[in-house]
């Protein structure tokens, strides 16, 4: 092979990668320096960009819908008026009582704060991941599954601890939105998506991200994390029949496609 030459890795073709989630085709340069960017590897990256974007159709749609109505409304509404609006979108006591089912999707596609910019982050690594690898209809039905069951969850809490004596009365209009409970329960299910040591390193990392919140605040948000997370986890039929990602494998994979690059160049610039 000539030096410079590319070699091209189809998606899914890294070891431990059946599914090619970690991208699209990709061509690595043979025995030459990396470039800087130009407009052809601009064009490519925005094609990859479109179609991970495509491949997860509804998480995309749940961002999108999410940024609108959030930036509608702190550009519509004073502070108060914010905080008087969220209080009806959500899935407090008084509103589970009175419209139930309009909450429970109203509270799902709205942010209290500039929350938004990180739930980009987070439904990307999470729910856009997981609907490709278990598909729209499983995701969304996890989704929905974690965020009604941690929300009754977590509000029957409050309302044992308001009989207690230890919240007020007022606690039944509290505001409680956004679409966390949903991307835990998904965070739950990606457990099953992962083999060798990774797993149970994912494990560890969101047990400590639900637990550690729980032990210092002990509020209503962190139960419902918790419960999402579990509901997540006993999900796990919808992952029977999918292939697992084992980040060790990958990175393995990795390494040795680098290093027989590496001595191809060598042979080739030799020669």
């Amino acid at each position: 092979m000539r030096p410079g030459a590319f070699v091209r890795v189809g998606a899914g073709s890294s070891v431990g990668d059946p599914r090619g989630w970690l991208g699209t085709d990709v061509r690595l340069p043979m025995g030459e320096p990396l470039l800087a960017p130009t407009l052809e590897s601009t064009r490519r990256a925005v094609r990859a960009l479109r179609a991970w974007i495509v491949s997860a159709p509804a998480t995309y749609l749940w961002l999108l819908i999410i940024h609108v109505t959030t930036l509608d409304m702190y550009v519509r509404l004073t502070a108060d008026e914010r905080m008087a609006f969220l209080r009806r979108q959500s899935t407090n006591l008084h509103n589970l009582d009175t419209r139930p089912l309009r909450v429970m999707v109203a509270s799902a596609v709205w942010a209290e704060g500039w929350h938004v910019i990180r739930f980009v982050v987070i439904l990307t690594a999470l729910c856009a991941v997981a609907e490709r690898w278990v598909g729209t209809r499983r995701m969304l039905t996890v989704a929905a599954l974690g965020h009604v069951g941690a929300t009754c969850v977590s509000q029957a809490l409050v309302l044992v601890r308001i009989h207690e004596g230890t919240l007020a009365e007022s606690a039944r209009l509290q505001v409680d939105v956004g679409p966390s409970y949903g991307y835990m329960a998904v965070a739950g299910l990606l457990f099953h998506g992962l083999a060798g040591r990774g797993r149970w390193v994912y494990a560890v990392g969101l047990a400590l991200y639900v637990g550690l919140p729980l032990l210092s605040q002990r509020d209503v948000t962190a139960t419902g994390h918790l419960c999402a997370a579990l509901i997540g986890l006993c999900c796990h039929r919808f992952a029977r029949g999918r292939p697992r990602w084992d980040p060790d494998a990958w990175w393995r994979g990795r390494r040795g496609s680098r290093a027989a690059g590496k001595a191809v160049g060598a042979t080739s610039g030799g020669s």
